[in-house]
């Protein structure tokens, strides 16, 4: 599942320059692009933070693991916030659109790195403040995610500065954290019957209607309905993936692209920039928009997961991109 979210992470990546989110640049806006990428947006960084929920939650229900507060803070810090600042502080010198401000509110493509840095803690503080750690139950599950979600609907409107540190992301992104711990708790993948995944097309459906259709309703509500999907597109991929059964050779390519999915994610929006820091690139992908993301997805895949490679295999690297 990190592979597949890694994978449409780098595929929204090499839209970005035609959905016209891309503030860097003159980015042009191709509405076959805008909505394509708006659909691999819903599901991508939710299935990544779901995913990092769903190992949290399994390491420390099942195998002991992160039982010690302030060693899961101090072992998080040194896997995101050191890559974060080593790889920021460079971007607010070289690229003019970034400031030292900004550091601090998530700088470009890195903000994913504080914001699961600052879910990762809210976590732990919850876990704390809970008498029987262990028993993070359903109950408070369901209702710090509904908390989170109101908290990220009224936070804008009601409090100046959310941007800062990533508390408006980390309020979005949490409760799919949550939810990724929940099922790690309820073995949901081995739970569930295995009629169940029939459901998925019908999700992905309404997820299709909700992004590619101009919905009469309030933005709030086809937010909602979207992210709904997208969590339910998560727990059902589980539920699929964890029935599978894959050859070894399969498993090593899995086991290896995963393990470079940090670097890749560092990677890859830093040869993004670099692409269209070139003025005549920058114009050729404007004229080419047709075959523009195909051949962005190639050069924002191999070479960096190549730059990924090389940083995990020397210690005095690895650490720069969480190893």
């Amino acid at each position: 599942m990190r592979v597949m979210a890694m994978t449409m992470i780098v595929a929204f990546h090499s839209m970005c320059f035609y959905n016209g989110r891309w503030a860097k640049v003159d980015a042009i806006m191709i509405p076959f692009w805008y909505k394509t990428s708006s659909f691999l947006d819903v599901i991508d960084l939710n299935m990544f933070v779901f995913i990092s929920g769903y190992l949290y939650g399994y390491l420390y229900i099942f195998r002991n693991k992160y039982r010690h507060p302030f060693e899961v803070v101090r072992t998080k810090a040194r896997r995101l916030l050191i890559p974060y600042f080593f790889w920021g502080i460079p971007m607010v010198l070289v690229w003019p659109w970034n400031t030292w401000f900004k550091l601090w509110c998530g700088i470009g493509h890195l903000w994913f790195l504080m914001m699961l840095f600052g879910v990762f803690t809210l976590t732990v503080f919850l876990q704390m403040a809970n008498a029987q750690r262990i028993r993070f139950t359903r109950r408070i599950g369901i209702l710090l995610i509904v908390a989170a979600s109101i908290a990220w609907l009224l936070f804008p409107k009601y409090v100046y500065g959310g941007e800062f540190l990533c508390i408006n992301k980390i309020l979005y992104y949490f409760p799919a954290f949550i939810i990724g711990y929940l099922c790690a708790k309820q073995r949901i993948g081995w739970l569930m019957p295995n009629w169940s995944y029939i459901l998925l097309p019908f999700v992905l459906l309404l997820l299709y209607v909700f992004v590619w259709h101009n919905i009469p309703l309030p933005w709030t509500l086809i937010m909602l309905v979207r992210t709904l999907c997208g969590y339910t597109i998560c727990i059902f991929l589980l539920i699929i993936l964890s029935k599978v059964t894959m050859s070894d050779r399969s498993r090593r390519v899995f086991t290896e692209v995963e393990r470079l999915s940090m670097g890749l994610y560092i990677f890859n929006q830093i040869v993004m920039d670099i692409v269209f820091s070139i003025p005549v690139l920058n114009q050729w992908f404007e004229i080419h928009w047709k075959v523009g993301p195909f051949l962005l997805f190639i050069i924002g895949f191999f070479p960096p997961m190549l730059l990924s490679y090389v940083f995990n295999k020397y210690k005095f690297l690895k650490w720069t991109i969480g190893g």
